[in-house]
């Protein structure tokens, strides 16, 4: 199916797509919701614009799908047409903060968001860190965490989401089991034993490669990023 089709499959099921609207914003349509699906399941979606990638929704196909939109927000965006009327197409969602969130597209990438009116700080940010796009350049990856303590110290309230964090964790452990692939492999081949003295039996050179890669690529305990990451009200775009 093309992209036009998968999306069109979604606003079709979008009618009944949710059961109820357990917490919305007042008096506006933009903003943050907990629904109710026709499942019984509980999403967080945040709604910031009409278009696609524009919004969030904490459901499993948003997260996989690389369209930019799902069921429950394209049911949200129907539910809000018939609430507002026509007054809801000059509706416009007012950033407050600085935020660093997932772009779930071909790729998923970090993207850094900027509230109405940044400050020339947070201007100096994106122009360090980040592409013309506001994306995080795939080079500071590894330097995430000075990103993050630049980006809080410019804007205590900016929000750093969860799934950032996962993410950044899972493609610094990537890189970091192959560069160890990497090296292990290379003192094999000049004949050294990189797992000797760690079991009881020899191997063959074969068996030593497929035990380095497994090894490599396992990865390690998560990194914490202190209160960026525990703190519960950092779970909305």
């Amino acid at each position: 199916m093309i992209v036009e089709e998968q999306i069109s499959a979604r606003q079709q099921r979008a009618r009944k797509a949710i059961q109820d609207i357990l917490a919305e914003p007042a008096g506006q349509g933009y903003g943050d919701y907990v629904v109710k699906s026709a499942s019984g399941r509980k999403y967080r979606v945040a709604m910031r614009g009409p278009s696609v990638f524009e919004n969030f929704c904490s459901c499993a196909d948003f997260a996989v799908n690389t369209l930019g939109t799902c069921k429950h927000i394209e049911a949200l965006l129907l539910r809000l047409h018939r609430r507002f009327g026509r007054s809801f197409n000059n509706q416009r969602y007012q950033r407050t903060r600085a935020s660093l969130s997932l772009h779930y597209g071909d790729t998923v990438n970090v993207r850094l968001r900027l509230p109405s009116e940044p400050s020339a700080d947070l201007r100096n940010i994106v122009s360090e860190y980040f592409d013309s796009n506001a994306f995080l350049r795939k080079d500071n990856l590894r330097r995430f965490e000075q990103v993050i303590e630049k980006l809080r110290t410019v804007d205590e309230t900016a929000v750093v989401y969860s799934d950032v964090l996962d993410f950044i964790d899972r493609e610094n452990e990537l890189t970091s089991g192959l560069e160890d692939e990497r090296r292990y492999l290379a003192q094999l081949k000049k004949g050294k034993r990189p797992l000797e003295g760690l079991l009881k039996v020899p191997l063959f050179p074969y068996q030593i490669r497929g035990a380095l890669r497994r090894l490599s690529r396992a990865g390690g305990p998560r990194r914490r990023y202190g209160s960026w990451q525990d703190n519960p009200g950092h779970c909305w775009r």
